[in-house]
């Protein structure tokens, strides 16, 4: 069923992408104010973590020494506990520190906010922050009683209210769609290695923990989760894990489809 609210819609270059929220007009009500305090929470967010930015939380937690402590906001405990969660439940193949090629945490977390640094090596939330920078603008809406809105952060997605239509990209050919699905009060990410040219940095590619190989280029994940912080960081491990991914599916009431030449293979299975 098409909606006809009318759509009040901005977009902005943030989280390195664009992102886009819209929010559907059940009465002459102006929502500039409102959508522009949104993107507000999401400059929060990617000012709290971004590896790029030095006065950012992360950029701080890379500076520190083993054994330096240091306090972070709620923010930012909030994601790093899901992904130690997640790390802990996929056997370490999501991994917020890759490329130290250490075995184990690099970082313990403690109460009050206080974290602690065990073994050199960087961490980079670039799997899972973009995430939590959607749901915080969601909740900041639905705390503003907007009563339909989502909110895409280049494929990023979560919808609340109205159901909201979302293309998926074919991985091969990026600018054709492979799949289409509709999202209600709930979110959508989607992962892939759609090209085959390598960064210096490996910025923007999905890689095995330990080893550093890449994902296999001309395959997809999506995965539809409660959250968007969820969906996301699993999207990671399961265009590694594949169906072995099943249980982490499993463990947060989450479902995905997995994008292989023309193939199109949905997790977990029926059966299970």
């Amino acid at each position: 069923m098409i909606s006809s609210l009318k759509i009040s819609n901005r977009a902005r270059p943030l989280l390195g992408t664009i992102v886009e929220i819209g929010v559907h007009a059940e009465e002459d009500r102006c929502f500039h104010e409102v959508i522009s305090k949104a993107f507000e929470k999401i400059e929060r967010i990617e000012r709290l973590m971004s590896r790029f930015d030095e006065d950012s939380e992360v950029s701080k937690i890379n500076r520190l020494n083993v054994g330096d402590e240091l306090t972070v906001s709620s923010d930012l405990m909030r994601v790093l506990k899901l992904s130690c969660e997640v790390s802990n439940l996929s056997g370490g193949v999501f991994n917020i520190s890759p490329t130290s090629m250490v075995d184990g945490d690099v970082l313990e977390l403690n109460a009050n906010e206080r974290i602690r640094r065990v073994q050199n090596g960087p961490i980079d939330l670039g799997g899972i922050a973009k995430g939590y920078a959607v749901d915080q603008a969601v909740e900041y809406l639905k705390g503003a009683n907007v009563g339909s809105a989502y909110v895409n952060a280049g494929g990023d997605v979560r919808s609340f209210g109205q159901p909201h239509k979302i293309f998926v990209r074919h991985p091969s050919e990026p600018n054709k769609s492979v799949a289409s699905v509709s999202l209600h009060n709930n979110a959508l990410a989607t992962s892939a290695n759609y090209y085959e040219e390598i960064n210096a940095d490996q910025s923007g590619l999905i890689v095995y923990p330990k080893t550093g190989q890449r994902a296999t280029s001309g395959a997809s994940v999506s995965v539809m989760a409660p959250t968007c912080m969820v969906a996301d960081a699993l999207t990671k491990c399961m265009l590694m894990l594949k169906e072995k991914a099943d249980p982490l599916l499993h463990q947060f009431d989450a479902r995905g489809f997995l994008v292989h030449g023309n193939q199109v293979t949905s997790f977990p299975k029926k059966n299970q």
